[in-house]
């Protein structure tokens, strides 16, 4: 992939602490970027090592409106007004079925999920539509897709993420914004070893390719769906699970 792929990016990433954001702000940055890397919690080893000129780190709630008007403006006065957006942050949620679970725990699973998503398009859309030009990537999840027993709180905000992905992208295509989303299947991040090794072991299974993948084999899904070079792509869900959804 050529150096200078993203050059003249303006990215913010969420979710940028550790594992998939994380590794996307460091292949971002490779490829020309400037990203403002955007979290709740401290950057772990790989953000910190991407740390630069072309990165730097901004805490940001993705369910805080007030809070993307800052992330927003802090972007734009360090890189510059933000032409593109990876909204990687999310939750887990509980894991329980329909019977067993709260109504606090959806309401918080979709608050960073679903909500915190169209907050982020919604922070960056108004600099896009003056610009006339823009690349925003949402990142859902296999399990968007496909269902599992239990986990609904997650299944169904991720599931979600998928059509207010659809639905910017037929908004805003006549504006020159193209919207994509990302579903990836199991992935070594912090968030997946939360699982038991009952289920680790019930992932790989459902995997065809036989393991995890690791973050840096999602980014340069991110990559290429916020450069030049995917310009008539918009509206698309692309998985990257080692082939899960198709079983």
């Amino acid at each position: 992939m050529p150096a200078d792929r993203l050059a003249g990016k303006i990215a913010i990433v969420t979710g940028a602490a550790t594992g998939i954001g994380a590794a996307t702000c460091a292949l971002f940055a490779e490829q020309g970027a400037r990203v403002l890397a955007a979290d709740v919690k401290d950057p772990g080893d790989v953000l910190e090592g991407a740390l630069g000129d072309r990165v730097a780190f901004h805490r940001l709630d993705v369910t805080d409106e007030r809070a993307w008007a800052e992330g927003v403006a802090a972007c734009t006065e360090t890189f510059g007004a933000p032409n593109a957006l990876v909204n990687n942050a999310g939750r887990l949620g509980s894991g329980a079925p329909v019977h067993e679970e709260t109504a606090e725990e959806m309401r918080a699973v979709f608050e960073v999920n679903t909500v915190g998503m169209m907050l982020g398009m919604k922070a960056v859309l108004p600099t896009m539509l003056e610009a006339g030009a823009g690349a925003i990537v949402n990142v859902s999840s296999v399990w968007g897709l496909t269902a599992v027993a239990n986990n609904v709180a997650y299944q169904t905000a991720k599931g979600a993420t998928i059509m207010l992905s659809k639905n910017a992208a037929v908004t805003y295509a006549p504006s020159g914004i193209r919207v994509n989303c990302v579903l990836p299947g199991y992935v070594d991040t912090p968030m997946s070893r939360g699982v038991t090794p009952e289920e680790a072991e019930r992932l790989v299974e459902f995997t065809p390719l036989g393991r995890r993948a690791e973050p840096h084999e999602v980014a340069p899904m991110m990559a290429f769906l916020c450069s030049d070079e995917s310009g008539f792509v918009t509206a698309g869900v692309f998985t990257c699970d080692g082939g899960m959804a198709a079983l």
